[in-house]
């Protein structure tokens, strides 16, 4: 049967846009691979807790008292197998940091003073105090959860660690950034691997810590098209120089589990490779010891301050597609079921290495990990409670630059408040009390383009006894993330209050808070009073 002139023309044209799709989407994931099993995942997969004997002596540990950043060599033992010239090193910053003589965080190099040597198949690890997480776990479950989601992180497991005969305890050992392992997710490890540092961003001139291609100038290409004004040309520059559905899932999962001293929230415990294969550049995540500590933490927030994570979030296609991540995770990935089922069974695993090691550790290992239970539940809780909310609309304002405001939801944290909506003194309000120490709030959710603005709201207050909080005290308007300068407290009638802030880039979703920071005490927020105006 013959196909008419006009039919073969319109599906060689699909043809043709068909391999052309294909032939870009190759090109966009060349970078990642398949990952292979090797001799460590035997290792990190096993239910066993090694035993690490670590010996430094002489001048050695002398001269890490004296520089703990400084490698020196060492003896590693581990059964019956010896590595000898091993580098090591002491790392941690300002909370987990402890001296070689207390219970030091390592880094352990087994190639860099003798060629080829490997533990269980890897050249570096590092063997965390885990001081900032009594559960031993939350590094382990989020790195689980990174990787399930397509965003390459370290792998994690435990050993018992002996230091010059001195019993250090339990230790989270975690496999450390270098070539091996970007060789398990890339075609290509040479690329350059940068070191975030404390509190930077991709614009300064971060740590190379392996990589043969020019220094920054991947970091700068990116760097420029994230701070693009045009956004539809912004985005076309990020999926330039970034896998952006990689990406997407990193911030997703960075806010998801409340990792708030992480890149996307804080420019802080993130890595950078730039893919020479796909010349795309990748995040991965790290530093995963302070996780879930916040339920309703917000999903899309205003005050992320790093420089990739605002250039998506501010365009209305990485706005989207980010709420659609959060969604596909929290469904396939990020469930309660999964994540508790995972922590139940590393509690099998490391409470009886505890044991052995003092039973009050164990006991106080049962309480952190049903701490970690309540706070993953609660934060499973609080992202369905967000996104089951309306998505926020574009703002009306009116000649004056005046917009009236609406659909007020309550957050309750500690459950010890009382918020309703009432009428007092013939107005119509939002009401707060608490009888104990406490910061409930009534907020809303805005989307606003970049510009100036002024929250405001009359308030009216009845034996607030405020306490100092970061945020604030008394009551009072602020945004979510941000600290409030207004206080009213005591028995005050009704008073004018405002905050100024500002929306710089593109438009972005603000989170608008009336809230009283009190031990006890009554606060009243006028509904017709709270109003949004955009200066000129």
């Amino acid at each position: 049967m013959s196909i008419a002139p006009q039919r073969q023309f319109r599906i060689f044209c699909t043809l043709l846009c068909l391999l052309c799709c294909l032939s870009f989407l190759s090109s966009a994931y060349a970078g990642l691979k398949t990952i292979k099993s090797d001799a460590s995942d035997a290792f990190f997969d096993s239910t066993n807790i090694p035993k690490i004997k670590i010996e430094i002596t002489g001048t050695n540990l002398s001269t890490l008292r004296r520089d703990n950043r400084k490698y020196v060599r060492a003896k590693v033992t581990e059964g019956k197998t010896v590595y000898e010239n091993v580098a090591i090193h002491l790392k941690g910053a300002a909370g987990s940091f402890r001296g070689i003589d207390d219970r030091p965080a390592l880094t352990l190099n087994f190639d860099k003073f003798e060629d080829d040597q490997k533990f269980h198949g890897i050249d570096k690890l590092h063997l965390n105090n885990s001081v900032q997480d009594p559960s031993y776990m939350t590094e382990l479950i989020c790195g689980e959860l990174f990787r399930a989601a397509g965003v390459p992180a370290p792998r994690t497991t435990h050993a018992r660690v002996e230091l010059n005969g001195r019993s250090l305890g339990l230790y989270v050992l975690k496999e450390g950034f270098d070539k091996t392992f970007l060789r398990r997710y890339f075609n290509d490890p040479k690329g350059n691997l940068y070191d975030g540092g404390f509190i930077r961003e991709i614009t300064d001139n971060l740590q190379k810590t392996s990589g043969d291609e020019p220094n920054y100038a991947d970091l700068r290409r990116l760097a420029a098209a994230a701070q693009e004004p045009d956004v539809q040309k912004r985005w076309t520059g990020l999926e330039q120089y970034l896998d952006v559905d990689c990406m997407l899932s990193f911030m997703a999962l960075e806010v998801m589990t409340w990792h708030w001293d992480g890149y996307t929230l804080h420019r802080n415990n993130y890595r950078v490779y730039h893919d020479p294969t796909s010349n795309r550049i990748y995040f991965f995540p790290h530093g995963m010891d302070q996780m879930f500590w916040v339920a309703d933490g917000p999903v899309i927030a205003n005050t992320w301050e790093s420089l990739i994570g605002t250039a998506i979030i501010t365009t209305p296609e990485g706005r989207a597609r980010y709420r659609q991540k959060v969604t596909t995770l929290l469904t396939n990935i990020f469930t309660t079921e999964k994540i508790i089922g995972r922590i139940n069974e590393l509690q099998k695993k490391i409470r009886p290495a505890l044991a052995a090691i003092n039973e009050g550790d164990a006991r106080n290992h049962d309480g952190a990990v049903q701490n970690l239970r309540n706070q993953v539940t609660a934060r499973v809780a609080g992202i369905q409670r967000i996104l089951q909310q309306p998505e926020p609309k574009p703002l009306h304002f009116d000649s004056t630059g005046i917009t009236t405001l609406a659909n007020w939801r309550m957050q309750n944290l500690q459950g010890v408040g009382a918020l309703d909506k009432t009428s007092l003194d013939g107005i119509e309000a939002l009401h707060i009390r608490t009888r104990q120490r406490a910061n409930p709030s009534w907020r809303t959710r805005v989307l606003l383009d970049p510009g100036q603005y002024r929250f405001e709201a009359k308030i009216k207050t009845a034996g607030v006894n405020p306490f100092r909080d970061e945020k604030g005290e008394g009551a009072g308007l602020r945004i979510s993330g941000q600290p409030r300068p207004n206080r009213v407290s005591g028995d005050t009638d009704w008073k004018l209050v405002g905050f100024n802030f500002t929306v710089p880039g593109g438009q972005q979703e603000i989170e608008l808070v009336c809230e009283l920071t009190a031990a006890k005490g009554d606060a009243w927020f006028d509904l017709n009073s709270l109003k949004l105006l955009r200066k000129p």
